[in-house]
Protein backbone atom coordinates (compact mmCIF):
# COMPACT_ATOMS: atom_id res chain seq x y z
CA UNK A 1 0.00 0.00 0.00
CA UNK A 2 2.99 2.10 0.26
CA UNK A 3 2.92 2.84 -3.31
CA UNK A 4 -0.79 3.76 -3.32
CA UNK A 5 -0.22 6.36 -0.68
CA UNK A 6 3.01 7.61 -2.64
CA UNK A 7 0.31 8.00 -5.84
CA UNK A 8 -2.18 9.62 -3.68
CA UNK A 9 0.37 12.09 -1.88
CA UNK A 10 2.03 13.03 -5.32
CA UNK A 11 -1.30 13.40 -7.08
CA UNK A 12 -2.49 15.91 -4.15
CA UNK A 13 0.93 18.01 -4.07
CA UNK A 14 0.93 18.45 -7.81
CA UNK A 15 -3.12 19.52 -7.77
CA UNK A 16 -1.55 21.88 -5.11
CA UNK A 17 1.24 23.10 -7.15
CA UNK A 18 -0.99 23.36 -10.41
CA UNK A 19 -4.00 25.10 -8.41
CA UNK A 20 -1.36 27.93 -6.24
CA UNK A 21 0.38 28.73 -9.66
CA UNK A 22 -3.29 29.92 -11.01
CA UNK A 23 -3.00 33.03 -8.87
CA UNK A 24 -0.86 35.92 -10.34
CA UNK A 25 1.61 38.07 -8.45
CA UNK A 26 -1.77 40.33 -7.65
CA UNK A 27 -3.50 37.65 -6.03
CA UNK A 28 -5.92 37.28 -7.97
CA UNK A 29 -6.71 33.87 -9.11
CA UNK A 30 -6.59 33.03 -13.09
CA UNK A 31 -10.03 33.03 -13.41
CA UNK A 32 -10.33 36.71 -12.71
CA UNK A 33 -8.19 37.99 -14.60
CA UNK A 34 -8.26 38.94 -18.45
CA UNK A 35 -8.24 36.04 -21.12
CA UNK A 36 -4.97 36.39 -22.95
CA UNK A 37 -6.64 33.75 -25.37
CA UNK A 38 -8.79 34.88 -28.64
CA UNK A 39 -12.05 34.54 -28.27
CA UNK A 40 -11.98 32.46 -31.62
CA UNK A 41 -9.57 29.65 -30.45
CA UNK A 42 -11.11 26.96 -29.36
CA UNK A 43 -10.13 25.16 -25.83
CA UNK A 44 -7.55 21.81 -26.26
CA UNK A 45 -8.78 18.72 -26.21
CA UNK A 46 -5.75 16.49 -25.52
CA UNK A 47 -4.43 14.51 -23.05
CA UNK A 48 -1.16 16.22 -22.90
CA UNK A 49 -0.06 18.37 -20.33
CA UNK A 50 1.01 21.74 -21.37
CA UNK A 51 3.87 23.60 -18.61
CA UNK A 52 5.29 25.55 -21.79
CA UNK A 53 2.51 26.98 -23.34
CA UNK A 54 2.72 29.81 -20.85
CA UNK A 55 6.52 30.25 -21.10
CA UNK A 56 8.72 31.46 -24.11
CA UNK A 57 10.75 28.42 -23.61
CA UNK A 58 9.53 24.84 -23.35
CA UNK A 59 9.97 23.12 -20.45
CA UNK A 60 12.90 20.18 -20.77
CA UNK A 61 11.46 16.46 -20.99
CA UNK A 62 13.08 16.09 -17.34
CA UNK A 63 10.41 19.31 -15.99
CA UNK A 64 7.30 17.18 -17.85
CA UNK A 65 7.43 13.60 -16.34
CA UNK A 66 5.81 14.25 -13.50
CA UNK A 67 2.93 16.27 -14.87
CA UNK A 68 3.04 12.97 -17.28
CA UNK A 69 2.68 10.72 -14.79
CA UNK A 70 -0.44 12.26 -12.93
CA UNK A 71 -2.13 12.52 -16.60
CA UNK A 72 -1.19 9.23 -17.27
CA UNK A 73 -1.66 7.12 -14.26
CA UNK A 74 1.73 6.35 -14.10
CA UNK A 75 3.03 6.38 -10.53
CA UNK A 76 5.84 4.02 -10.77
CA UNK A 77 7.54 2.35 -13.79
CA UNK A 78 5.40 -1.12 -15.48
CA UNK A 79 5.15 -4.25 -12.76
CA UNK A 80 5.03 -6.97 -14.83
CA UNK A 81 7.75 -8.95 -12.89
CA UNK A 82 6.42 -12.71 -11.47
CA UNK A 83 3.28 -12.20 -12.78
CA UNK A 84 1.03 -14.47 -15.12
CA UNK A 85 0.84 -13.74 -19.01
CA UNK A 86 -2.63 -13.29 -18.71
CA UNK A 87 -2.51 -10.41 -15.88
CA UNK A 88 -4.63 -7.36 -17.16
CA UNK A 89 -3.09 -5.51 -14.49
CA UNK A 90 0.29 -5.58 -15.89
CA UNK A 91 -1.25 -4.62 -18.93
CA UNK A 92 -2.55 -1.62 -17.78
CA UNK A 93 0.87 -0.52 -17.12
CA UNK A 94 2.26 -1.02 -19.99
CA UNK A 95 -0.74 0.82 -21.90
CA UNK A 96 0.10 3.46 -19.36
CA UNK A 97 3.44 4.04 -20.23
CA UNK A 98 3.18 3.34 -23.78
CA UNK A 99 0.95 5.76 -23.91
CA UNK A 100 3.02 8.60 -21.93
CA UNK A 101 5.88 8.04 -24.04
CA UNK A 102 3.75 8.26 -26.95
CA UNK A 103 3.05 11.48 -25.64
CA UNK A 104 6.95 12.52 -24.79
CA UNK A 105 7.63 11.96 -27.57
CA UNK A 106 5.33 13.73 -29.54
CA UNK A 107 5.98 16.75 -27.22
CA UNK A 108 9.33 16.70 -27.97
CA UNK A 109 9.15 16.32 -31.21
CA UNK A 110 7.13 19.38 -31.37
CA UNK A 111 9.05 21.56 -28.98
CA UNK A 112 12.67 20.64 -29.80
CA UNK A 113 12.43 20.54 -33.43
CA UNK A 114 16.17 21.21 -33.28
CA UNK A 115 16.77 17.39 -31.99
CA UNK A 116 18.11 18.30 -28.48
CA UNK A 117 16.18 15.18 -26.85
CA UNK A 118 17.14 12.92 -29.68
CA UNK A 119 17.87 9.82 -27.78
CA UNK A 120 14.78 10.65 -25.32
CA UNK A 121 12.53 10.53 -28.28
CA UNK A 122 14.30 7.54 -29.52
CA UNK A 123 13.66 5.65 -26.35
CA UNK A 124 10.33 7.23 -25.98
CA UNK A 125 9.46 5.58 -29.58
CA UNK A 126 11.37 2.42 -28.43
CA UNK A 127 8.61 1.71 -25.32
CA UNK A 128 5.65 2.58 -27.78
CA UNK A 129 7.02 -0.20 -29.80
CA UNK A 130 8.30 -2.69 -27.45
CA UNK A 131 4.37 -2.48 -25.78
CA UNK A 132 2.51 -2.50 -29.62
CA UNK A 133 4.60 -5.77 -29.98
CA UNK A 134 3.27 -7.25 -26.10
CA UNK A 135 -0.36 -5.91 -27.53
CA UNK A 136 0.10 -7.73 -30.78
CA UNK A 137 1.00 -11.14 -29.16
CA UNK A 138 -1.94 -10.78 -26.84
CA UNK A 139 0.24 -10.93 -23.25
CA UNK A 140 -1.36 -9.11 -20.60
CA UNK A 141 -4.97 -9.33 -21.86
CA UNK A 142 -4.08 -5.78 -23.75
CA UNK A 143 -5.28 -7.49 -27.07
CA UNK A 144 -8.88 -6.62 -28.63
CA UNK A 145 -9.33 -10.26 -29.71
CA UNK A 146 -8.46 -13.42 -28.56
CA UNK A 147 -4.02 -14.86 -28.56
CA UNK A 148 -3.86 -16.37 -31.87
CA UNK A 149 -0.87 -18.28 -30.36
CA UNK A 150 -1.69 -21.71 -28.24
CA UNK A 151 -1.33 -20.71 -24.11
CA UNK A 152 1.75 -22.49 -23.37
CA UNK A 153 3.74 -20.87 -25.78
CA UNK A 154 2.55 -17.38 -24.37
CA UNK A 155 3.19 -18.82 -20.67
CA UNK A 156 6.90 -18.53 -22.04
CA UNK A 157 7.11 -15.29 -24.21
CA UNK A 158 4.76 -12.95 -22.17
CA UNK A 159 7.00 -12.49 -19.51
CA UNK A 160 10.09 -12.26 -21.44
CA UNK A 161 8.38 -9.29 -23.90
CA UNK A 162 6.86 -7.89 -20.39
CA UNK A 163 10.62 -7.98 -19.27
CA UNK A 164 11.58 -6.79 -22.40
CA UNK A 165 9.16 -3.84 -22.37
CA UNK A 166 9.88 -2.63 -18.52
CA UNK A 167 13.19 -2.44 -19.73
CA UNK A 168 12.51 -0.26 -22.32
CA UNK A 169 10.66 1.64 -19.94
CA UNK A 170 13.59 2.33 -17.58
CA UNK A 171 15.95 3.14 -19.84
CA UNK A 172 13.08 5.77 -21.52
CA UNK A 173 12.57 7.22 -17.56
CA UNK A 174 17.08 6.91 -17.76
CA UNK A 175 17.21 9.21 -20.47
CA UNK A 176 14.63 11.50 -19.38
CA UNK A 177 15.95 11.66 -15.89
CA UNK A 178 20.01 12.13 -16.39
CA UNK A 179 21.58 15.13 -18.05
Amino acid sequence: MITRRFALALSAAVTTALTLSACGDDGRAADDRPSLRAASSAPSESKQPSAAASSAKPATPAELLPLFRVTYGMSTSPMCSHVAWNDPGCGEDLTAAAELAGAMAESIGRDFPDGEYTEVEKSADHVVKTVGTVRRLGCYEMGSTPPKTDAAKLRELCPSMGTIASLAWLNFESNVTLP
